[in-house]
C-alpha cells in the first residue's frame, strides 16, 4: 500500500488549520507532520548532494514498519522518525526487528527524534532532528 507525504509541511499545516506552534504541539497529527518534515528534509538533502532520492517505506504482513529505508549502493539503512523529545528504547523496536531480518547492524540504523541531543545507543544512532546531515 502506498504511503503519501506532503513535501510542504506548511501547506499541510494550513490545510489542517494549524495556526501556531502551540496548536501544533498538541495536535493529533503532530507525529505525522513531523515525519513529513523529516522525510522532505532527507529528500532535499540527497537531491542537493546530487544523489538519487532512493527513500522507501517498508511494512511487513504483520504491520511492523520502518518509516524510511535509504538505499545507498548495495546497502539499505533504516530510519525511524519519532516526534517525541525524550528518548525511549521503544523507538528502536521496529529497527531491531528489521535488522534481525535483514542482517543490518545497529551502527547503520537511525532514529530521528524531536529532541536536541544526538547519541549512539546499543540499538543504533539516536539523531536529533537538528542533525539530519548525519544520515548517509
Amino acid at each position: 500500500m502506498p504511503k503519501l507525504f506532503f513535501i510542504d509541511t506548511g501547506l499541510a499545516s494550513s490545510l489542517l488549520e494549524i495556526q501556531s506552534g502551540n496548536q501544533l504541539s498538541t495536535h493529533y497529527l503532530r507525529g505525522e507532520l513531523f515525519e513529513n518534515l523529516i522525510l522532505s528534509e532527507l529528500l532535499k538533502n540527497r537531491l542537493n548532494k546530487g544523489l538519487r532520492p532512493d527513500l522507501y517505506f517498508w511494512i511487513d504482513n504483520k504491520g511492523a514498519e520502518i518509516d524510511c529505508v535509504i538505499e545507498n549502493g548495495d546497502n539499505l539503512f533504516p530510519v525511524e522518525i519519532k516526534s517525541g523529545t525524550t528518548f525511549s528504547h521503544e523507538y528502536f523496536k521496529n529497527i531491531n526487528y528489521w535488522n534481525k531480518l535483514s542482517g543490518n547492524s545497529a551502527e547503520k540504523s537511525w532514529v530521528v527524534f524531536g529532541g536536541d541531543i544526538s547519541r549512539n545507543t546499543k540499538d543504533g544512532i539516536l539523531l536529533s532532528w537538528k542533525d539530519l546531515s548525519g544520515i548517509v
